[in-house]
């Protein structure tokens, strides 16, 4: 049952062309089904469908115009955008694997280190892609576990792209206050514009609840260390510096906080490389 109203049924044949095998999921704006192409049995993608009535409705061609665009293999790719009288459709890449929210709900919220690392590392290379489009820079605005998919190789997709924008330095403010509470920065809240450091506060406040098992930065007001002794440092100060309330005090560039996370990567396996040194000693 999904959430929105949306009369799409398992069969439905959608612009002649697709489908319908399942409903996966409903979004803030969407539902979101499993289909699969007619003439290419087994080739299989997700459709995104909103209600032409509904407010947020612009907000889909938005994102299929934005992800047309985009080329990473951390970002699903477009393959086709339509609309009828009732609904607009984006179909693009299905991607099979498990959210972070989830993975975090089956390990119980304890992430290996290792495991966060990667995540935080991937999220690094991605956000300098979108910061470094031309002309305006991509502001992704949303990154919680929700919209973080992990696939089995450990490789991640950021999916949901329906509140990012492009960022014009001529403007005061964004035209919409938007983005979700325990992992936004202060700035998505108030009358000022988001840049590419917002996106980072909320890379800092993701590494900050994936370390602390499931705790929130604003919430929790503690040194990370509090939550974890065995942080390596190159991470704590990563975090520390991510999550400033000032945009300003904040690491300025992802490649900044890629290059801290690979030394706590290193900070991470020395023990290792120094045990297996010793053991091929015998």
């Amino acid at each position: 049952m999904n959430k929105h109203g949306i009369l799409i049924e398992r069969g439905d044949l959608l612009n002649n062309k697709y489908i319908v095998l399942s409903h996966i999921a409903s979004g803030g704006m969407s539902e979101v089904y499993l289909i699969e192409e007619k003439n290419n049995l087994g080739k299989r993608w997700a459709v995104k469908i909103t209600s032409i009535t509904n407010k947020l409705a612009a907000k889909l061609k938005d994102e299929a115009r934005l992800l047309s665009e985009l080329h990473h293999s951390s970002l699903p790719h477009v393959v086709d955008f339509f609309q009828t009288e009732e609904y607009f459709y984006l179909v693009q890449e299905y991607v099979e694997g498990v959210s972070l929210s989830d993975q975090m709900a089956l390990y119980n919220n304890q992430l290996p280190m290792e495991t966060i690392l990667h995540i935080g590392i991937e999220l690094c290379e991605v956000l300098h892609y979108l910061h470094n489009q031309k002309p305006y820079p991509i502001i992704y605005r949303d990154i919680k576990p929700g919209n973080i998919m992990v696939m089995n190789n450990r490789s991640i997709k950021l999916i949901d792209f329906g509140i990012a924008r492009r960022f014009q330095e001529n403007l005061i403010q964004d035209t919409v206050q938007v983005g979700t509470v325990g992992f936004a920065a202060p700035e998505q809240f108030e009358k000022r514009q988001t840049d590419r450091r917002t996106d980072l506060f909320s890379l800092g406040a993701l590494l900050y609840y994936l370390v602390s098992k499931g705790k929130y930065v604003y919430i929790a007001q503690k040194p990370i260390r509090d939550f974890n002794k065995k942080i390596p440092k190159d991470l704590e100060k990563c975090i520390n510096k991510l999550v400033q309330l000032q945009p300003k005090d904040r690491i300025q560039d992802a490649r900044e906080a890629k290059k801290l996370l690979l030394k706590a990567q290193e900070e991470l396996e020395k023990p290792r490389n120094i045990l297996q040194r010793l053991l091929l000693r015998f």
